[in-house]
């Protein structure tokens, strides 16, 4: 279910947004690459709210379909970056529920994808 969101409170999400970049860019120089993975996922995902709140004045629920479903939305007509929300959205759960471990290249250029996401939801809020 959509949670209506203060449009202010965009820049909140945002901030937390930096503060799991910072996070994963820690656990990425300490070999940790599963745990740095996992928090560039959050990265997007914390990003992505704030997209959609100051665009929707919404964000998603626990519901990850929502979450790519208001992405597409907030973007309208205009370039999306649905496929990064989708791939963190499966990220998250494959490195952070599962067996599988990441290796230092896919954590590398994930971390690279959640920053470059942030840059791009900054200059459109």
């Amino acid at each position: 279910m959509v949670r209506e969101v203060r449009r202010e409170e965009a820049e909140i999400f945002l901030k937390k947004a930096e503060e799991f970049y910072q996070s994963a860019l820690e656990n990425y120089q300490k070999g940790r690459y599963s745990a740095c993975v996992f928090d560039a996922s959050q990265v997007v995902i914390l990003a992505n709210d704030a997209f959609c709140i100051a665009i929707l004045g919404r964000r998603a629920s626990k519901d990850h379909r929502e979450a790519i479903q208001m992405h597409v939305q907030a973007a309208g007509s205009k370039e999306s970056r649905k496929e990064i929300v989708t791939e963190a959205l499966d990220r998250r759960s494959e490195f952070g529920y599962t067996e599988k471990s990441a290796g230092e290249k896919e954590a590398n250029l994930f971390l690279i994808k959640s920053k470059r996401f942030i840059e791009w939801v900054r200059q459109r809020i």
